[in-house]
């Protein structure tokens, strides 16, 4: 891939007509960079984020699917005063899924909960009661408010790295075979855009 710029410490690679951006490590660099690319009229995003576990059923080292983000996110509020639930593109959903199950990769879908500070979360602490969330991050639903709000396609995938509450500096193994696993998942929606 070709780095094309860095901005705001995000850098940018292109393939054919795709584009390669990160690392983003909060909402608000989120909206920067989409302000960016809505001008280089990108059609669709597919995201990588991490994210840490409130679902007993999850493991570290899965690949989460998020349907449904819950926002408890600053720069959404901004976009969206009224709303607190956002969603990816179904179109966008359904073809990340299509190739997911097509390289034979296992992922578990469900909802997620984006938070600015995650320690208040701690332990499954402070979650309104009325949403059950699987996954906790920082980004995910900055992402599904920011592509509505430009009208640019996203869906994305998470790795859990953890379990909300329990500290470890520790990777899971299964992380580093997983990023392995699906690069040929990202290759194959480069591919179709050259």
């Amino acid at each position: 891939m070709k780095h094309l710029t860095t901005y705001l410490g995000i850098k940018i690679f292109q393939a054919g007509r795709t584009l390669v951006c990160g690392p983003l490590f909060s909402a608000q660099l989120a909206g920067f960079l989409f302000e960016l690319l809505a001008k280089a009229e990108v059609k669709r995003i597919l995201f990588l984020g991490w994210g840490g576990a409130l679902n007993k059923s999850l493991r570290r080292g899965d690949l989460f699917l998020p349907k449904k983000a819950y926002s408890r996110l600053g720069l959404v509020k901004e976009l969206y005063p009224q709303r607190k639930v956002f969603f990816p593109s179904k179109a966008c959903l359904k073809a990340f899924e299509t190739e997911l199950v097509g390289l034979n990769l296992t992922y578990k879908v469900g909802t997620i909960l984006s938070v600015d500070y995650p320690i208040l979360y701690e332990r499954g602490k402070n979650i309104p009661k009325r949403q059950k969330p699987d996954v906790l991050d920082m980004e995910a639903s900055a992402f599904f408010a920011l592509g509505e709000y430009f009208h640019i396609d996203v869906s994305g995938l998470i790795f859990i790295t953890d379990r909300v509450g329990e500290l470890t500096q520790k990777e899971p193994q299964s992380l580093k075979i997983l990023r392995r696993r699906i690069l040929p998942l990202f290759k194959a929606f480069t591919e179709k855009d050259e």
